[in-house]
């Protein structure tokens, strides 16, 4: 059996080893000068490879119930069995999986060990331009002269989350020749762009924060530590955010939020708060009174924003203006108006639908066509759970092209 991988991401390495432990004779053809180049950056360099809390809300897709049928075929246990197996020591951090080196450039080098050891052929710098169908056998179409000939073809392509300017993702136009029904990628897990002019002054804060994303049909909160930068608002309770906010942004064109910088003091706590500092700071200005309640940048922001002088004496400020601002801590309002580029995302929401391929990733409308990874219509939260499926797909398209499914 010859099979074809294009694309040599995380699924199509782990495809192509498990389908040539099987004993099919494999390529991977990759775009890229080397394989797994976006291994090296995930998990801040130390590659949050899986995660052991496996539940619904952990995953997005059109198609749930199908995702989640996938997933039986190779869940976490037997991903960490596959990594212990070829040669990667993991730990455990509340959940979350890495390599004992907390090193991702540990996880691809024993990938590409891997690759070598199974006879994995591998061809660098090679874009595929076309894939057809042509008397029981696939031609996979490059800037070379001579097409590629294979029995069966697993599309591991990826999506258009993290490539470079002037580079394209030809995965959905790939599988589009064969009609398979797709939805348009956007940026997920991705920073959001906000249009309020006062972000200048906040770049660079840092914070523990609850961030509400309010769309006309429910209201999103994530918390975690919040990244303030010159265009908007960043980091991983953003990141969790910010595919809704790509989903509904291209038909409501703003959408509110409210930033929450005292998300473990309760309001009526905070307000005993004010009220007491009122009493015994009366004879200090207002930027001293706020001092060590928030970052004094963002004091400075919610002072300027309530029309109060930093130099302004608390005993000559009503007692509203001191709580409105006191409230503007927990409800800080900011209009996103849209994301970053695909560039800046760490993976892309839509892909493939899930109802368009088998519960063994075999396109429905292509018999020996296979689909994996990013490419499918499904995007986890932060903290290994896009690598999980990641490694899931690879393994259970590597497997079924092989010609065995168990």
């Amino acid at each position: 059996m010859k099979i074809g991988i294009i694309g040599g991401g995380a699924s199509g390495m782990v495809a192509a080893i498990t389908a040539a432990q099987c004993g099919s004779q494999v390529t991977i053809l990759e775009q890229n000068e080397r394989v797994g180049n976006k291994l090296l950056v995930t998990g801040n360099g130390k590659c949050n490879l899986s995660n052991l809390h496996m539940t619904s809300d952990c995953y997005h897709s059109d198609d749930p119930e199908r995702l989640w049928a996938i997933f039986k075929q190779f869940p976490v246990p037997d991903t960490l069995a596959f990594f212990h197996r070829i040669g990667l020591l993991t730990k455990e951090k509340n959940g979350a999986v890495y390599p004992w080196c907390e090193q991702a450039s540990a996880v691809l080098d024993v990938l590409r060990f891997t690759l070598d050891r199974s006879h994995v052929t591998v061809e660098n710098g090679c874009r595929v331009t076309a894939v057809k169908w042509k008397e029981g056998r696939f031609l996979v179409h490059t800037k070379k002269d001579c097409p590629y000939e294979f029995d069966r073809i697993i599309l591991s392509c990826g999506s258009a989350a993290g490539l470079k300017k002037g580079t394209k993702e030809n995965g959905l136009d790939l599988a589009g020749l064969f009609s398979i029904k797709q939805i348009p990628f956007t940026p997920a897990l991705v920073q959001l762009r906000c249009k309020e002019k006062f972000f200048k002054a906040l770049a660079g804060v840092r914070c523990q924060a609850q961030i509400t994303l309010l769309l006309k049909e429910e209201k999103i909160q994530e918390t975690g530590e919040l990244q303030l930068t010159d265009y908007g608002i960043s980091g991983i309770p953003v990141f969790q955010l910010s595919r809704y906010a790509a989903k509904a942004l291209p038909r409501e064109k703003e959408l509110p939020a409210v930033i929450d910088f005292l998300p473990q003091t309760s309001r009526k706590e905070w307000s005993e708060i004010l009220l007491q500092r009122r009493k015994t700071l009366c004879s200090c200005n207002a930027e001293q009174f706020f001092t060590g309640t928030v970052h004094k940048k963002i004091a400075g922001a919610i002072l300027k924003e309530c029309n109060i002088s930093p130099t302004e004496s608390i005993s000559d400020l009503p007692e509203q203006k001191i709580m409105t601002a006191g409230r503007m801590c927990r409800q800080f309002p900011v209009t996103v108006t849209g994301t970053n580029a695909f560039a800046q995302a760490q993976v892309c929401a839509g892909g493939v639908r899930l109802t368009e391929v088998t519960d063994f990733l075999e396109a429905k409308k292509r018999k020996g066509l296979y689909l994996t990874g990013e490419l499918l219509d499904a995007d986890g939260r932060c903290g290994g759970y896009n690598l999980q499926w990641a490694w899931s797909t690879g393994i259970i398209a590597g497997r079924a092209a092989a010609g065995r499914r168990i």
